[in-house]
């Protein structure tokens, strides 16, 4: 009886050792968009490619050439250092006296579902919006109403037509009933009337009004209006990617029709610590910063920028792109 209850709770055992594992053989982005969070988002762009407080985190994996070692230098990045791992102490002679909090108690999955949402983020596939066929296929022209309408149109003047005559001949009877006379009227003498044009006048204003209004309402509104920019800006990126408010950017939409828009210091909100794009590296976010004077290399504002000639503006970000 005794080995029986021990044979059972082994088994009872085994199976909750598989389940455990089971569970935490799980590596998923979104479980490590939470973890970056929590633990790297403090010293580390969200971009992954840009320097902070810490290393750009993009093609770390590749950097190191080993995941037990970068998940090692996670762990505790000193203890790393002092075993004088070649990786390790480049790190360290970038970055010091800068030293990397530590986290014990992270596991291998946890810092592989960082890892994975850290790629995925970098190379853009993690969160990027899924293509629907109608982006596949195209833009869908829009068919215009007009010949509806001016069929329905045609067949109600028809019918107005129509119930006219059958009206006309309906007194034309009753007037022989009656033995009075009845002068029969030709559908051009009833359109010249004086109620026909009447109404034709009335309906005529009606529908300038409501053009001239509704256009008035449109005026201003391009759908579809995309002129060239003189910064590219990836709105799939900011608004898109890093969920950003559109309304953070383009301020004015919340009391104005037009989005404007938004001004060199709202970029440099953000820009200041991002300085090196997805998509174009450091080509577009140079315009911002020559637009408004701000040196990237110092993190300061030059002075008497204004009276510095094109030569020395195109030298200070020259070098500056070329150090990156």
């Amino acid at each position: 009886m005794i080995y029986k209850h021990l044979k059972f709770n082994l088994i009872l055992a085994i199976i909750s050792l598989f389940a455990l594992s089971s569970l935490s053989a799980q590596v998923s982005p979104d479980a490590g968009k939470e973890l970056f969070k929590s633990y790297c988002a403090a010293c580390h762009a969200k971009d992954m490619r840009s320097a902070a407080t810490g290393p750009a985190l993009a093609g770390a994996q590749e950097r190191w050439g080993d995941d037990a070692a970068l998940y090692a230098w996670i762990r505790n990045s000193q203890a790393l250092i002092a075993e004088g791992h070649p990786r390790a102490v480049e790190l360290w002679n970038q970055y010091k006296p800068t030293v990397m909090t530590a986290f014990p108690n992270l596991t291998d999955d946890e810092i592989g579902s960082m890892m994975a949402y850290i790629n995925g983020v970098a190379d853009g596939t993690y969160g990027a919006p899924a293509k629907t066929d109608a982006v596949a296929k195209g833009p869908v022209e829009e068919k215009s109403n007009l010949p509806m309408y001016l069929i329905i149109a045609a067949i109600l003047a028809g019918l107005s037509l129509l119930l006219t005559k059958i009206i006309l001949n309906l007194k034309q009877i009753s007037a022989a009933k009656e033995g009075e006379e009845y002068e029969k009227k030709t559908i051009w003498q009833i359109l010249t009337s004086k109620g026909v044009v009447t109404f034709l006048i009335f309906a005529a204003v009606v529908l300038g009004s409501y053009t001239t209004v509704n256009n008035a309402t449109n005026l201003g509104r391009q759908e579809g209006y995309a002129p060239d920019q003189p910064i590219k800006f990836s709105h799939e990126t900011h608004a898109g990617l890093h969920k950003i408010d559109c309304q953070y950017c383009h301020d004015s939409a919340r009391k104005s029709k037009q989005s404007s828009i938004p001004s060199a210091n709202t970029c440099m909100n953000c820009h200041r610590a991002i300085k090196v794009g997805s998509l174009y590296g450091t080509a577009e976010i140079s315009k911002i910063f020559a637009s408004i004077g701000y040196d990237p290399t110092t993190n300061t504002y030059i002075e008497n920028y204004g009276a510095k000639s094109e030569e020395e503006i195109k030298a200070i970000y020259t070098r500056w792109m070329g150090d990156q």
